[in-house]
C-alpha cells in the first residue's frame, strides 16, 4: 500500500512544479513510510510516491518503475492478488522481471494490453501510468472503489493524488467552492464520486480512466460494470456453498504478503467468516478487536467466542469513550476531505491498536452492500407494492398500520429512491434546516439522478436496484472511512469480500436467498456456520458507538463556540448565524442534533487543518500567474 501524485502540464514546463510534487508526496508520508521516490521526463510529468512495503520489501520494489524499455512508467497505489496469474501469461509472451511485486506486474500489463489491462486487475488499486512516447497519462481506479484518487482540471494540466488535500495545495487549484458538492456534504455527511468540494476536482469514480495527451482535454469514461444480475442461484444449499467457495478463494489470494498479516474481528458475520478461511489457509492467524467499556455496546465477548472457536490469537483492546474524544482532532488530521460519520472515530482507534501488531489486516467490509445484510433492504423491498397506490392512500394505510409498526412511514416519500436516499442522508440535516442554514446549497448537483428509481414497483426488481445504489452510494462512504483511518497509521486493509469473483457470485444471487423475515445476507450467515456453532452468530451486532451527543454540550462546547459560533464559519459568507446558534440551542436543550452539529463542526475542523497556502510553483513567469490566477 502506498501513495502516489503527480502534476501532468501540456506545455514542456514541468520543471516549474517539481518542487510542488515533492511537498504534494510529503503530505502523504503516513500512506507510505518506508519509501519516497520521484520521476520526471523533464517535460510534461512529475511523479512523486511513499511506499508502505508489503510484497518484495527489497529495493526492485521502488517507485515510480520504469519499464526495461524506458518507454512506460507507473506508479501504482494497492494490490493485484492475480498478479502471478498474469506475470505467467506475460512472461509466456516474452516480458522478463526483475522484481517480485505486483507493480512490476501492473506496469508491463499496461504495456502489453493497455487499457485492456484493467479488465483483467483483480485487485484494489490507483494507478498513474505514463507513455513517454506519445506523452500520455493513464489514470485509473479499482472496479470497487476501495483506493482513492483525485484529480485536479487546468486549462494547463491536470493534478492528482490520493488524498484530496494534495490537488487542493497545488496553485492549479483556485478554491471556488462547489455549491452543489457543498449541498450533497450537508445531506450524506460526505461527497461521494465524481464530486469534491472545490470547483475543476475531482474523485475519480470506482471502475473508472482518465486520460490526457499533450494539448487534449482530460477523458473519463467506465471500464468495469458490475456483473449482469441473473438470479440463478435461488435455492438456500447452493447459494451458501457457492458463496463459501467464492470467500475462501478470495481469502486465500488476499493472504500474500511479506510482512505480518491478521485479521480485525467483530462481532458480526462478515470479518468472522474471513477469518475462518484464514484459518483454513494458515496454521496461525491473529485477529484483533475493539472491546467497549460501556457493556451495552460492547462486542468484544461474541468476537472472543468467535476467536475461541476458530482457534485465533486474539487480541482485544478495551477503549472507553474517552479514548475517541481524543481523537478529534486527529481525525481531523487523518481525513482530507470533509466527512462527518463519526463512526471513524473507533476505526481509528481499531486501526492504531492492530497496526501495533501488524502491517495488513482482512476486514469484512462489503458483505452487507453485495448480499443484501442490512435490515433496510428487507423493509424498503418488501414494501415496493405501496408505491403503486396513490398517495392519499398510502397516508391512510401508514395512519391505519403506525401503531403496529406494520406500515414504515417510507411509504409516504414520493418513491422508494426518495425513501433511499432519506436514508442515506447522515449529516442530520433535514432540507428545512438547510434552507435556512444555506440556501446556496440546497441544489443538487445538475444531474444528479443516483436515487431516481425507474421501476417496476415489485420487490426484487427494487432489491436489485437498492444493491446497485448502496454499491456506489453507502459502500463508497465506509471504504473511504476505512483507507483514511488504516492509512493514518500505515495500515494496509484488505477486503475479500469485495474480490470481483465474489461481486461476480453475488450478481448470481437472487435476493430471495439473501434475506427472510428481516434478516439479510443469509449466504454469508450459513457459510460461517460451517466454520462455528450456528447459536454462536448473533441476528444484529453490537456498535461501538460514543456519546458524541453528550460531549458536544461538555467537553467539546469550547471547540464548537470557537470554530461555528464565533466570527464566521466557513464557507465564509455563507452560513446562517443565526441558525448555526438555533441549531446548537436546540442540542442544548435536549433536543437529538447531534449529526448536524457534528457534520457542521467537521467541516470547520477539516477547513482549520487541511486548507493551507498552496505549494508555490518555482520561477512562475508574469503571464503564467495570469494564467493560473484566472
Amino acid at each position: 500500500m502506498c501513495g502516489i501524485t503527480g502534476v501532468y502540464t501540456h506545455r514542456p514546463e514541468i520543471g516549474l512544479h517539481q518542487e510542488a510534487v515533492r511537498q504534494m508526496t510529503g503530505l502523504m508520508e503516513r500512506r507510505g513510510p518506508d519509501d519516497e521516490g520521484h520521476w520526471t521526463d523533464e517535460a510534461h510529468l512529475a511523479l512523486g510516491f511513499r511506499r508502505l512495503a508489503i510484497l518484495d520489501l527489497s529495493p526492485a520494489g521502488h517507485q515510480p518503475m520504469v519499464s526495461p524499455c524506458g518507454r512506460y512508467v507507473i506508479a501504482f497505489n494497492g494490490e493485484v492478488y492475480n498478479f502471478r496469474e498474469l506475470r505467467a501469461d506475460l512472461e509466456a509472451r516474452g516480458h522478463a522481471f526483475r522484481s517480485t511485486s505486483d507493480t512490476e506486474v501492473v506496469l508491463l500489463a499496461l504495456a502489453e494490453w493497455g487499457e485492456d489491462a484493467l479488465r483483467r486487475f483483480n485487485g484494489m488499486f490507483a494507478l498513474a501510468w505514463y507513455d513517454r512516447d506519445r506523452k500520455r497519462l493513464l489514470l485509473a481506479r479499482d472496479p470497487m472503489g476501495i483506493k482513492p484518487l483525485y484529480y485536479l482540471r487546468h486549462p494547463q494540466g491536470v493534478a492528482f493524488g490520493s488524498q484530496y488535500d494534495q490537488v487542493v495545495r497545488h496553485a492549479y487549484c483556485g478554491r471556488r467552492l462547489s455549491l452543489p458538492a457543498l449541498g450533497l456534504f450537508f445531506r450524506l455527511g460526505y461527497i461521494p464520486p465524481p464530486h469534491a468540494l472545490f470547483e475543476d476536482t475531482s474523485l475519480l469514480p470506482p471502475g473508472h480512466l482518465l486520460t490526457v495527451e499533450r494539448g487534449g482535454e482530460p477523458r473519463v469514461r467506465r471500464y468495469y460494470a458490475f456483473p449482469e444480475e441473473t438470479d440463478e442461484i435461488r435455492t438456500d444449499a447452493s447459494a451458501v456453498g457457492t458463496v463459501d467457495e467464492a470467500v475462501g478463494a478470495a481469502v486465500r489470494r488476499q493472504m500474500v504478503s511479506d510482512v505480518p498479516l491478521g485479521a480485525f474481528l467483530s462481532g458480526g458475520v462478515d470479518s468472522p467468516l474471513v477469518a475462518a478461511h484464514m484459518c483454513r489457509a494458515s496454521e496461525r492467524v491473529r485477529a484483533f478487536t475493539i472491546g467497549c467499556s460501556d457493556p451495552g455496546y460492547d462486542e468484544a465477548p461474541v468476537a472472543r467466542a468467535y476467536a475461541e472457536a476458530l482457534g485465533l490469537e486474539h487480541t482485544v483492546d478495551v477503549c472507553g469513550p474517552r479514548d475517541c474524544l481524543d481523537l478529534v482532532t486527529e481525525g481531523a488530521r487523518a481525513f482530507t476531505e470533509p466527512f462527518a460519520d463519526f463512526s471513524s472515530l473507533p476505526s481509528l482507534l481499531l486501526c492504531r491498536s492492530t497496526r501495533r501488531h501488524v502491517t495488513v489486516a482482512l476486514s469484512g467490509d462489503g458483505g452487507d452492500e453485495l448480499f443484501w445484510g442490512y435490515p433496510r433492504f428487507w423493509k424498503m423491498a418488501g414494501n415496493a407494492h405501496w408505491f403503486r397506490l396513490p398517495w392519499l392512500a398510502r397516508a391512510a394505510g401508514y395512519a391505519l398500520g403506525r401503531k403496529g409498526g406494520k406500515v414504515p412511514r417510507g411509504v409516504l416519500f414520493p418513491d422508494p429512491g426518495a425513501w433511499q436516499f432519506d436514508g442515506q442522508c447522515f449529516s442530520g440535516l433535514r432540507e428545512a434546516d438547510l434552507r435556512a442554514l444555506c440556501a446556496g446549497a440546497v441544489p443538487l448537483p445538475p444531474g444528479f439522478e443516483d436515487y431516481r428509481y425507474p421501476g417496476p414497483l415489485q420487490a426484487e426488481p427494487l432489491a436489485r436496484w437498492l444493491r446497485q445504489n448502496e454499491l456506489w452510494g453507502h459502500l463508497q462512504m465506509v471504504l473511504l472511512k476505512m483507507d483514511r483511518a488504516s492509512m493514518h497509521y500505515s495500515l494496509e486493509v484488505r477486503v475479500p469480500v469485495l474480490d470481483l469473483e465474489v461481486a461476480a457470485t453475488a450478481a448470481r444471487m437472487s435476493p430471495s436467498v439473501c434475506m427472510k423475515q428481516g434478516l439479510g445476507k443469509l449466504p454469508l450467515r450459513g457459510a460461517l456456520a460451517r466454520a462455528v456453532p450456528p447459536e454462536r452468530i448473533p441476528e444484529r451486532k453490537a456498535g461501538f458507538t460514543i456519546p458524541l451527543g453528550a460531549w458536544l454540550r461538555s467537553e467539546l462546547r469550547p471547540l464548537v463556540d470557537e470554530l461555528l459560533l464565533t466570527g464566521d464559519a466557513y464557507p465564509e459568507g455563507l452560513l446562517d448565524r443565526a441558525t448555526l446558534r438555533r441549531l446548537y440551542q436546540e442540542h442544548l436543550e435536549g433536543r437529538d442534533r447531534t449529526r448536524a452539529i457534528w457534520s457542521l463542526l467537521s467541516l470547520q475542523l477539516w477547513t482549520r487543518e487541511h486548507l493551507q497556502p498552496a505549494f508555490p510553483l518555482r520561477e512562475l513567469a508574469a503571464h503564467e500567474r495570469s494564467l493560473l490566477c484566472a
